[in-house]
């Protein structure tokens, strides 16, 4: 029988290291398209035509990888997933899609597959129930929690499309017209959702019996713990010299908060300060930090 293992978010709080854990240090088959956003488009939390366009590009990228080799031995059942996912999300809309069918041709290869969309922690309570009624009761959830105002802030440096935020002061200038003047609210109401954990933890868990939130602090920073903790939740081994290998890999950015007045992170710190409290009551205060 077959076994999920879904990564529902938060955006901005590890979820490419998440998935490249589980894909590498697990016996978990992750779709090689890292985020299916099948969920979040089939309830109205992505705009289809996004997923299309993404997708689409994806595949031109497949094709053009074929086009240009000089040998194919790279043509696997993964490379064929990868194919089959991307022409499927570019052609077709998600309710004429099987969720499962953007796991073949390594289905019936695989006991556990997996995949990793932040946007499913935002989910409405009946697209919960959906995704729960066809992935099935042994689905497991994890769920990642990052420090609110860092996590915030490292969004924004994404809503800003990769501009220049080397001069902190028009940085810091552009993210407090976007908090305190019209024109955002939106964008702010789903930056607030992302960093409800309280809200994402509770409206899981009654969709689901497995459901575990691991701090973006212990992903990074607890290797021997985190792998021991993902072990007893998914049942499965998580290879240790492997997770420590990946983590070695990655480059230590920079204190997010560093580029911002005591002034600005104050103001942050009060609009998420109730969901920092949830954090260092499930955590402890000196997780989630970062």
């Amino acid at each position: 029988m077959t076994k999920f293992v879904i990564g529902i978010g938060s955006q901005r709080a590890g979820s490419t290291l998440l998935y490249t854990i589980l894909e590498q240090c697990a016996p978990i088959y992750m779709n090689p398209v890292k985020e299916l956003h099948y969920f979040d488009t089939l309830f109205g939390v992505r705009h289809p035509n996004v997923l299309q366009k993404f997708s689409t590009n994806q595949l031109n990228l497949d094709i053009e990888h074929i086009v240009k080799a000089k040998e194919l031995s790279f043509i696997n059942r993964r490379f064929k997933n990868s194919l089959r996912t991307n022409f499927l999300l570019s052609s077709k809309k998600v309710q004429h899609i099987n969720y499962l069918d953007l796991y073949r041709p390594c289905v019936s290869s695989n006991k556990f597959l997996g995949e990793i969309t932040p946007e499913y922690m935002i989910l409405p309570s009946n697209g919960i129930n959906t995704m729960a009624t066809m992935l099935g009761e042994e689905t497991k959830i994890i769920l990642l929690a990052r420090n609110p105002v860092n996590r915030f802030i490292s969004a924004f440096k994404l809503f800003m499309h990769g501009k220049d935020d080397s001069d902190k002061r028009l940085f810091e200038e552009e993210m407090l017209r976007v908090l305190t003047q019209p024109g955002h609210e939106e964008w702010l109401r789903v930056q607030d959702a992302f960093n409800d954990y309280e809200h994402a933890l509770t409206e899981y868990r009654q969709q689901f019996k497995q459901v575990l939130m691991i701090s973006y602090d212990e992903l990074f920073g607890s290797v021997e713990d985190t792998a021991e903790v993902l072990s007893v939740f998914l049942e499965l081994e998580i290879s240790l010299p492997k997770y420590q290998k990946i983590v070695q890999t990655k480059i230590n950015a920079l204190e997010e908060t560093s580029q911002l007045s005591e002034e600005t992170l104050a103001l942050l710190e009060a609009r998420y300060s109730t969901n920092q409290a949830f954090l260092d009551k499930v955590f402890g205060k000196d997780k989630c930090k970062a």
